[in-house]
């Protein structure tokens, strides 16, 4: 596992027991480089992929079979 991979874990596995004040001291730190608005193209996007979702006319698939493919690429 490379050391970005390995700080990701830690960093998951540190936040999923921290206390809120600790969790608010870690979100202080980064509220400036998260992101949560999406664009105009990115928006059109979506839709795009929706409608061709609703039409059938590209791939979707299933959780499991996106676990399934997630876990046969780790290998």
């Amino acid at each position: 596992m490379d050391k970005a991979a390995s700080l990701r874990d830690k960093l998951h596995q540190y936040i999923e027991v921290a206390d809120e004040q600790k969790l608010q001291a870690i979100y202080v730190l980064l509220e400036d480089e998260i992101d949560w608005h999406y664009n105009s193209e990115e928006i059109n996007m979506f839709h795009l992929r929706r409608d061709n979702h609703l039409k059938g006319t590209s791939r979707s698939y299933t959780v499991e079979e996106s676990l399934k493919d997630i876990r046969n690429q780790k290998k």
